[in-house]
């Protein structure tokens, strides 16, 4: 059951991070995500299936990459930060919507909300528990499905802040390196992506953005 709790988010989170990389890109005057059919509505465009079962698998993972040239931005180097910036704020931002979006709910069924480590414990749940008594089962549906795109979207935030393709700190990296470091970085890209792989296979990762996450939702919960 929690499998398919997490569908609609681990599907969403991808694609709102791509689709507002190429509206920001296009807004900034590279044709590139229009020429490539990436400039759509449809979200399958941007749909990464390795990417969405390492989100089913480990709450972490990745959408399609939106094809983006910098030799169209009118100042190269802030092009890029606002292309590969905004789509992490998107999502950080969108994800402490969702977080006190189902707090109120919660909050509405008298229980007084959740504090972050309940947070977190509804998202790991392994089947829907009832969150309150007398609530329909569509409201704890929702409820649930709010709580896990708010923290698969803030842990996606965090996840693009790792210097490694297809993240979005790799790209700001290789943007502000010197040419014989770029050759290096991508010399080495095969090697770190699967040392990231492994990372994220034996919960490495986890260990280390979990906690950045629920820090996150507390303050979020704290300042709601």
């Amino acid at each position: 059951m929690r499998y398919l709790l997490m569908l609609p988010a681990a599907f969403l989170a991808p694609v709102i991070h791509e689709w507002v990389k190429a509206l920001v890109s296009t807004a900034l005057g590279d044709p590139t995500p229009t020429d490539t059919g990436h400039l759509t509505l449809n979200p399958f465009r941007f749909f990464e299936p390795i990417g969405f079962m390492f989100i089913l698998l480990f709450g972490y993972g990745w959408g399609n990459p939106v094809p983006t040239s910098a030799l169209h931005y009118r100042n190269r180097q802030s092009g890029v930060i606002l292309t590969y910036t905004i789509p992490v704020l998107a999502n950080l931002f969108l994800g402490m919507v969702a977080v006190v979006g189902a707090n109120v709910m919660i909050s509405r069924l008298g229980s007084g909300g959740l504090n972050a480590g309940a947070f977190m414990l509804l998202f790991s749940l392994p089947s829907l528990m009832p969150i309150a008594e007398g609530a329909s089962h569509l409201y704890n549906i929702s409820i649930y499905m709010l709580v896990h795109f708010g923290v698969i979207s803030i842990s996606l935030a965090l996840f693009n802040l790792i210097p490694i393709y297809p993240m979005a700190a790799n790209k700001l990296l290789l943007t502000f390196s010197r040419p014989e470091n770029i050759a290096r970085f991508n010399h080495y890209e095969k090697p770190m992506q699967v040392i990231l792989i492994l990372g994220l296979a034996f919960g490495l990762i986890s260990r280390i953005l979990w906690p950045i996450t629920a820090r996150i939702i507390g303050f979020t919960l704290g300042i709601a």
